[in-house]
């Protein structure tokens, strides 16, 4: 069971496993598959699973960043956060091929990571930000 003060918290670190496991998903998957192509069937991950990733990521980013917001004010980790979930979604449109792109793996994984990052980043701002502000109150 959580507490409402353990809520945002719990947002935070979903958002930034969520994060990182898109990031792991994006760079270290390709670079396992070209170093052991006979690993491939094995390590291949279920089509929707970028999808899977985004649908999870964006209530986690909603709750951890209005909970941080109402504590600390700050705008940037939501901003930041917003942007984050903006280029998981155009690397999801990029994999799927709903955008026009030279070489659609490559953009996928260009703005997945870089949404990863980005949002990884957002969520470690608002933690600090909100644990900043926690310190200064007391």
């Amino acid at each position: 069971m959580c507490f409402p003060a353990a809520r945002p918290r719990l947002a935070d670190l979903t958002g930034i496993l969520l994060s990182l496991t898109c990031l792991i998903h994006c760079l270290a998957l390709p670079l396992i598959i070209l170093l052991a192509p006979a690993l491939s069937r094995w390590i291949a991950l279920p089509e929707g699973v970028h999808a899977a990733i985004l649908l999870l990521a964006v209530p986690a980013a909603l709750v951890a960043m209005h909970d941080g917001w109402k504590r600390h004010r700050h705008i940037g980790p939501g901003l930041a956060a917003a942007m984050g979930l903006g280029l998981l979604a155009a690397g999801l449109a990029a994999h799927e091929g709903w955008i026009a792109a030279a070489d659609p793996a490559a953009g996928d994984r260009l703005l997945t990571s870089l949404g990863a990052l980005g949002l990884a980043g957002a969520h470690l701002a608002n933690w600090r930000l909100r644990h900043r502000g926690a310190r200064l109150a007391a």
